[in-house]
């Protein structure tokens, strides 16, 4: 697990986000009032603070479950935005369904369980966006600083994607192969000795500089490898050459004829 994944998947995102979420969404709704809750609720003064108070503690108790699953599964999990983004919003529907089921009982059946729960996930996402964009992007700093300090300058790679935005930064040691596909480049590299994956849109063209720079190898049309995850050259009767690596669950890289000899002549 990379270190922004460690970050975000951690005890202290954990922590981070069962406290702050419920704390600024309670904060936020008591001062401002959006999105006409105080009509949901259909009470005001003391009655809606109280109120309040219980489905933020809903929330705070729906928020931190959730954060416990994921700290627990958080090693199954691939490093992309869009994964990490749906869990956020799954913690935050999971979180509805229970303050929608409160709401009803308070209500006395005056609306629906699924009239509410319409009425409630729409401003609990509204409400909850703004501290979950907050701490994402606090950890992404502290993240980025993180490697910087722990990593030699001179051994840092650092992804950009098509439109010149820095997407990934990890030591050259770590990186074992890229492969191109398509409009992408796959990344694998070492996370604490297992093999992981990031998924960049950029063209190896662009990238092929910095691969040299760092010691990687175009093997084939589609592929650079690093030499020093290499565990063998194997060649088979058919005469297709591949790159038995020393990562014994990946499948092994091919090589094209045209690089044969310059990938041997680094082992």
């Amino acid at each position: 697990m990379n270190t922004k994944q460690n970050l975000l998947y951690g005890a202290s995102s954990a922590i981070a986000h069962s406290i702050l979420v419920p704390l600024f969404a309670f904060v936020f709704v008591i001062l401002y009032r959006p999105f006409s809750i105080p009509d949901i609720l259909q009470m005001e003064g003391a009655s809606y603070s109280f109120n309040i108070t219980i489905l933020l503690c809903i929330v705070f108790g729906s928020v931190a479950l959730m954060r416990l699953v994921l700290f627990l599964l958080r090693g199954r999990f691939t490093n992309t935005g869009l994964v990490y983004a749906a869990w956020c919003l799954g913690e935050v529907i999971v979180a509805s369904l229970f303050a929608s089921l409160y709401t009803t009982l308070m209500l006395g059946g005056q609306s629906g369980f699924f009239e509410v729960v319409g009425a409630i996930v729409g401003r609990l996402v509204g409400v909850c966006i703004y501290p979950y964009i907050i701490i994402y992007l606090i950890v992404m700093l502290f993240a980025e600083r993180e490697v910087e300090e722990q990593a030699d300058p001179a051994s840092l790679m650092k992804f950009y994607d098509e439109y010149k935005k820095l997407r990934f930064v990890i030591t050259s040691e770590a990186v074992i192969f890229l492969k191109s596909e398509e409009n992408y480049v796959q990344i694998h590299y070492l996370d604490h000795g297992k093999p992981k994956k990031f998924v960049l849109r950029s063209s190896m063209r662009a990238l092929e500089e910095q691969m040299g720079r760092h010691g990687l190898v175009r093997c084939h049309r589609s592929y650079f490898i690093n030499p020093e995850h290499i565990k063998m050259i194997r060649k088979e009767s058919s005469g297709v050459v591949s790159a038995e690596l020393k990562q014994e669950s990946l499948e092994p890289i091919p090589i094209s004829r045209k690089y044969q000899q310059e990938v041997t002549n680094l082992l």
